[in-house]
Formats: structure tokens, sequence, C-alpha cells
């Protein structure tokens, strides 16, 4: 018998049988290395936000831009001037378009995800985040995913679909992870990397899901100067403009609970703009996207005394325009909310200084950041300021006398 052939087949059959092991540390080391990796870019994206915003603002081609209004636009989207919010159409549409192509989107988007378990399917960036990224309460909540915004007849026309807040993390919100990605390996983040180019065009929503924002610039009107309303956001409960300075309120354009009748109810910018007054300046509950139990907008404080307030003028809410992030391509609706001092002090006794989601900039005595000049281009020149909270205040001030405010 020869021995050396003997030796030889053994170390193969204990070769063979150590496979599956080096197989499974593989995959495991494989896991931490992606989940690791994940973390890191996630915690650029929180952490430089500002600036990756900036290169992607400078890398924009100037025909995706407006007379210094820091976020992409098409042309009219910025409005000549303020036009009242009842001046904004929505329209609905029960299905998807022919060509949505929301699902190549996100199995292209997901090969910049990590694996689960290392070697199994990829993860979608929402899934990540809840998973990875520090983020295990996220929830995909309905939301109105809009597919064409376009101005009509003096106003803006604005038509949607139904959508889920994972969809808009997957392919809109991902666009701030791969120019992180791009940061952290050296490369130059505003180049735009291959899912922004396989997206080519920010102005087609149909290529993806997003979620649109409503952002309201507050301001509280009085004789002897008004003042406005900032926030700082805290990077640890929000994905959307972390660790930046923002206007307040802001949030998705959502339905309030998962019933059918809320989302046929709150298909309405107001009710989502009066739900975000309520948890952001007065941390109430969270209200959409969980609950089965519909909002009682007319009788529930504070929405009545809101309603109350709007209807009898004291409360007045003007639209400046739309536009996309520049880093995420997400769409934004720029809204100036003036509430008549009195009417602000009385509605908001039990304003906040800090909530869920971070700290209320509330200028001195809790009576609004002065709304002049200094302090106006002060915030909208800022990089630290979020670019759709910029946007309205370089807008506000310059449309103040037509809303009330000089």
């Amino acid at each position: 018998m020869n021995v050396g052939l003997v030796m030889a087949a053994a170390g193969l059959a204990i070769a063979v049988l150590g496979l599956p092991v080096t197989s499974a540390n593989w995959r495991r080391a494989r896991g931490e290395r992606t989940s690791g990796r994940f973390t890191s870019v996630c915690e650029r994206v929180r952490w430089q936000q500002p600036r990756l915003n900036s290169a992607a603002l400078s890398a924009a081609p100037k025909e995706w831009q407006f007379n210094g209004v820091p976020m992409l636009t098409r042309p009219g989207w910025i409005l000549p001037r303020p036009i009242p919010l009842e001046s904004v159409r929505l329209e609905w549409r029960e299905a998807p378009p022919d060509d949505d192509g929301f699902e190549a989107a996100r199995r292209n988007a997901r090969r910049m995800m990590p694996r689960r378990g290392g070697n199994g399917r990829p993860l979608s960036y929402g899934e990540a985040l809840a998973e990875f990224g520090g983020m295990p309460n996220l929830f995909n909540g309905s939301t109105y995913r809009p597919i064409e915004m376009e101005v009509a007849d003096g106003g803006l026309r604005l038509t949607f679909t139904p959508g889920r807040y994972f969809d808009h993390l997957d392919t809109t919100e991902v666009l701030a992870y791969e120019a992180a990605a791009l940061d952290l390996a050296g490369k130059r983040p505003g180049a735009g990397g291959r899912f922004r180019r396989y997206l080519d065009d920010p102005f087609d929503l149909r290529r993806r899901s997003a979620s649109l924002g409503v952002i309201t610039l507050t301001v509280r009107r009085a004789d002897r100067g008004s003042g406005f309303y900032m926030h700082q956001r805290d990077g640890r409960h929000v994905v959307t403009a972390p660790e930046t300075i923002h206007a307040i309120p802001a949030g998705e354009f959502a339905p309030a609970d998962v019933g059918l009748q809320a989302q046929r109810t709150d298909f309405d910018l107001w009710h989502t703009i009066m739900r975000e007054y309520a948890e952001e300046f007065l941390d109430l509950e969270e209200a959409y996207g969980r609950g089965g139990r519909p909002l009682d907008y007319e009788r529930r404080s504070p929405f009545k005394e809101l309603n109350a307030a709007r209807r009898s003028g004291r409360l007045q809410l003007h639209v400046l325009g739309i536009g996309l992030d520049p880093l995420t391509w997400k769409p934004e609706i720029l809204t100036v909310c003036a509430i008549d001092a009195a009417t602000f002090d009385r509605i908001f006794a039990k304003m906040v200084t800090r909530g869920r989601e971070g700290t209320i900039l509330d200028g001195p005595r809790g009576k609004g950041i002065p709304f002049d000049v200094e302090a106006v281009h002060l915030y909208a020149d800022s990089p630290n300021t979020r670019s759709a909270a910029r946007a309205c205040l370089k807008l506000a001030w310059l449309h103040r006398a037509a809303l009330g405010l000089a």
C-alpha cells in the first residue's frame, strides 16, 4: 500500500469535510464586512449631508436650477408670486402608470446593499436601515406617491398614485447613501454614481418611487416684528435631512392611518401640515400611518383651532413653488404659513423646545427668530440648512410684501 496516497486521500477527505464550516465562516465574515461598511456609509450620510448636498447641487446642470434657489426645478416650478394653498390641484390615479419603472429601479439599487446573512438576497435600503442602520422602528406606511408635477392655470397640478414609505427610501433617499459611499471611497460625490446615472432624469417620477415632502416655513406675524422658526433635526431619529437645520413643520404627504377612509380624506395638503404642527410644535403622538381610527380635524385640538384660524384669516398659507432636493431628488412643495401673534400664542401655548425629531429654534422669548434681512440670510446662506428650507426663506423674503410680512 502506498502510504503517501493514503495520507493524501485522508487529507482530501478532511478538507472536503471542512468545506461547509469554512464556507459558513466565509459567509459570516463577508456579512460582517458588508454590514460594517453599510454602517460606515450611513454615518457619513448622517454627519456629512450638507457637504454632500452642496456637491450634488454644484454638479447639477444649470438648466435644472433657477435664480439662486438651491433646488432642482423645471421652468415655472418656482412661482412668480405666492399662491393660496387651495390653488394647488391634486389628482389621483388608483393604479401606477403603465411605464412604471419602480421595481426595476429597486432591483438596481439593491446592488449597493448588504445581503441578509452574508450570502442571502440583498436587502433594500429601508430593510438595511432597520437591520443595520440603527433605525429598527422605521415604519413602512402608506404614502401618496407623486408621478407628475406641472404648472397649470396659474397654479400647480400634482398627480399621485398609491405608494409606500420604503419604496421612497429604496429608490429615492438611497441616492444620499450612494453619494456617501463614493465620498467614503475617496471619489467625488457630486459626480454621480451608477444608480444616479441609471435614473438619469431627476424629473421623471415614473422611473422611481418618491414621497412628497411638505415643507412649511412658519412665521409668527406681529406688528412690532415677525419671527420664524427652524428645526435642528436629530439624525438618530430621522432619515430625511439628518443633522441639518430645516423649516418646521416638515413631513411626508401621507394618510393619517391605515384605514381606507383616511386614505381618501387625508388626500389634502392642509391635513398633513396640521398633523405636523401637532407633532413637531406640540410633541403630540405621531398620528399618521399606524393607527386605525380616523382623526377628527373639526373637533380635536389643535386641528379645530388651526382650522378656525385659517377660516378667519388669522392664519394664511401660501405656496412658493416646488423643487427637488439636489442630493436625493426628493420632490418637495414649499409653503409659508403666517399666523397672527395672538393666535399663534394661543394655539401653541404648550410648544415644546425639544421634540422626538429634534430641537426647535424659537428665537428670543420663544417669539421666533427675527424675520429681518440679517437673520433670514444667516439661515438661508448656511450650508447646514436644508435646501428646501433655504429656498423657503429666500422666497418668503423676496415676497414678504405679498405675504403681509413687510
